[in-house]
């Protein structure tokens, strides 16, 4: 259950980032979520999937790489620069990530 998720103050939801990805490709961004998936330590980072409500298909999971480690169901702040056409190899090609970002759970 991902509903009832607030904006950050001056940040965008999932659905924004993913809409406006090449606007903001190289930009420090906020968002607020719920970790939906966590997955430690994959080439030296840990990854999660944060998810707010909003988006479709496709528009409302959004990856992020980050030195925290979190767990899921946590709602957690992020704030990290979007990547966009991200190809790590080995299967992880995201159209849209956040790289290295801060994550504080709330």
């Amino acid at each position: 259950e991902v509903s009832g998720i607030k904006r950050a103050k001056d940040g965008k939801n999932v659905a924004e980032i993913f809409a406006g990805s090449k606007a903001l490709a190289g930009e420090q961004v906020t968002v607020r979520g719920k970790v939906v998936k966590f997955l430690p330590q994959i080439m030296g980072k840990n990854w999660l999937h944060l998810q707010d409500g909003s988006g479709s298909e496709g528009t409302n999971d959004l990856t992020v790489t980050t030195e925290t480690t979190v767990k899921v169901g946590d709602v957690v702040l992020v704030n990290g620069v979007v990547s966009v056409d991200r190809d790590f190899g080995y299967g992880y090609s995201y159209d849209v990530i956040i790289e290295d970002a801060e994550v504080t759970v709330e």
